[in-house]
């Protein structure tokens, strides 16, 4: 049984699809995935072990905020020779802060808030199915607090959000908070570090690679 994904899709169902083209359930389904066509979230259910070949020419890929690009719990066979599969960029690491204290009196205290990561690269979850870049991290902000006449005003400011990485991808780390006046440091926030890259394929034990391709991101 031959059928032909000629058209972006979110979520197909091969099983669906190959019997509204004749199958009856045992014979060996070829699904091709034209180049330039993109499938996102590619799960693969209720088709017998060993009968699907997966020929993909395009893209399959995770969408933002989703755990793979495709799921299989049967045995299948990629050929992905000239085509994409790819897991979402890691999420950019939230910035860090500084808790600061006006050096002649410490009850007078500022903390930055710090900036948040960006999102990795990856399908959108709406309508149309496109590839989104990584988004960028935000800027941290300050907060300035006064205190005594002779100590002046000090100023805590929260580091930037790391960056959102691309397809596959870790995300960047956050930065590190900063402070200026004349101030004492009383605790120091870390930035967190970028999340990793999501999965292309859960299921790889399940795969025959027929043509590896290209793979980004990670495969459990």
């Amino acid at each position: 049984m031959y059928i032909t994904i000629a058209a972006s899709v979110r979520s197909p169902d091969i099983r669906a699809l190959a019997i509204s083209a004749g199958w009856v359930g045992y014979e060996p389904i070829y699904c091709t995935i034209n180049a330039g066509v993109d499938v996102s979230n590619l799960t693969i259910a209720n088709i017998p072990s060993g009968l699907l070949t997966i020929i993909n020419r395009g893209r399959i890929g995770a969408e933002i905020n989703s755990a793979f690009g495709i799921y299989t719990r049967v045995n299948i066979a990629i050929d992905n020779a000239g085509g994409t599969i790819f897991g979402t960029g890691g999420r950019g690491g939230d910035g860090g802060s500084w808790r600061i204290g006006n050096a002649f009196d410490t009850s007078y205290q500022a903390t930055g808030p710090s900036g948040v990561g960006g999102y990795g690269s990856g399908f959108t979850n709406y309508t149309p199915l496109a590839l989104l870049p990584g988004y960028p991290g935000t800027p941290g902000s300050s907060q300035a607090t006064g205190g005594p006449s002779t100590g002046g005003s000090i100023t805590s400011t929260g580091g930037r959000g790391g960056d959102g990485g691309a397809l596959g991808q870790s995300g960047q780390a956050g930065s590190s908070g900063s402070a200026s006046g004349n101030y004492t440091l009383l605790q120091i926030y870390s930035p967190y570090p970028g999340g990793a890259p999501g999965n292309y394929i859960d299921g790889n034990a399940y795969v025959t690679w027929i043509a590896a391709g290209t793979r980004l991101g990670n495969a459990i």
